[in-house]
């Protein structure tokens, strides 16, 4: 039997999830598809919960597509009216032995927002009957969410993710995984490769390339002596071919040329200097140096502020990378920019 999910992700990386989504759920067929959200049938539900470049997951109870001028009461107002819930597919869904109590939720264009109890009433009584579970006054164990999209689109969702890491787990300025995981993605990465990432900080591409992809070696550099010493004493009893030091990433030269075959990496943005000549040098000579180590056809994937404009004219200065793609996403609500490079 095939299930309706909704599932989230990252701002701009549309095209790369028609090609991801595939190749981990083999029967999945997409029904509708945004910039961030993607609606898709499948019956491998497990599956679903686990997928790393999804920021959340959930199964899929209503849709309607209301006025987007519409305010958000009468939108939810039409979605309950026309709202058919399947409470088999909720049992098949979930492990109900595991939850007791839940909470009916609304977030208006992904912001919180109030709804007319009135309403939502009815709905809070046939889920406290038809799956025996108590409403949740301080806590609660299950979401349900109305979401209403900036298109007029309302969903009314059941949340499946609930083990993911969230902004108050997340290490100071650690990169979230799905993002992580989309950057190791684009590189291409094969079992022969030689990885490094020069600006490493809390290590989290390489905890997702280790987790998804298979590879030949990984190299991990910072000049922050105390996260190096964090990450060795982290990985001291490692098997998996990786290699962490603390180095100058602007002058790798224990690394002969052409010896790396992709960067993955997150250099710091210019977001407070942004008129600093000295970023537009720093940015130059990095891109200089991982030419210099990149072997021929060698990808380098390059997380960058949007408006560090220092870092678009290094590359044209620079010029002998060819630009594959650009990606413009968000990062922590901030405008972003992925770039794909290869030596030539």
């Amino acid at each position: 039997m095939k299930y309706t999910y909704v599932s989230t992700y990252i701002n701009g990386f549309k095209d790369v999830i028609v090609e991801l989504l595939p190749k981990f759920v083999n029967d999945a067929k997409i029904i509708e598809h945004y910039d961030g959200l993607i609606i898709y049938e499948t019956n491998n539900k497990e599956c679903v919960k686990k997928l790393p470049f999804f920021n959340n997951s959930y199964l899929l109870l209503g849709l309607l597509k209301t006025d987007k001028s519409d305010s958000f009461n009468t939108s939810l107002k039409q979605c309950i009216l026309n709202l058919k819930l399947n409470f088999q597919n909720i049992k098949e869904n979930l492990n109900l032995n595991k939850y007791k109590t839940f909470k009916i939720i609304a977030t208006d264009r992904n912001k919180p927002t109030s709804i007319d109890y009135n309403f939502v009433k009815p709905i809070e009584d046939k889920i406290k009957k038809e799956l025996k579970l108590n409403i949740g006054i301080k806590q609660h164990d299950l979401d349900f969410i109305f979401n209403k999209r900036d298109n007029g689109l309302i969903l009314f969702m059941l949340k499946l993710t609930y083990n993911r890491v969230t902004e108050k787990t997340l290490q100071k300025g650690s990169l979230r995984p799905e993002l992580a995981y989309f950057l190791s993605y684009l590189t291409e990465i094969k079992s022969t490769d030689i990885i490094m990432d020069p600006f490493c900080g809390t290590a989290a591409i390489s905890r997702q390339i280790l987790k998804y992809f298979k590879y030949n070696m990984i190299f991990l550099s910072d000049n922050n002596e105390e996260k190096i010493q964090k990450l060795k004493n982290e990985y001291k009893k490692n098997n998996k071919n990786l290699f962490i030091k603390t180095r100058n990433a602007l002058n790798l030269d224990y690394f002969n040329d052409g010896f790396i075959n992709k960067i993955i990496t997150d250099p710091p943005w210019n977001e407070y200097n942004k008129t600093d000549e000295n970023y537009k040098l720093f940015y130059f000579n990095m891109l200089k140096e991982f030419y210099r180590i990149l072997s021929i056809g060698g990808i380098a994937v390059i997380l960058m502020g949007n408006s560090t404009g220092e870092f678009e004219q290094s590359l044209k200065d620079f010029k002998l990378f060819n630009i594959v793609n650009k990606y413009n996403i968000l990062v922590n609500g901030k405008k972003a920019k992925v770039y794909k490079l290869i030596k030539i």
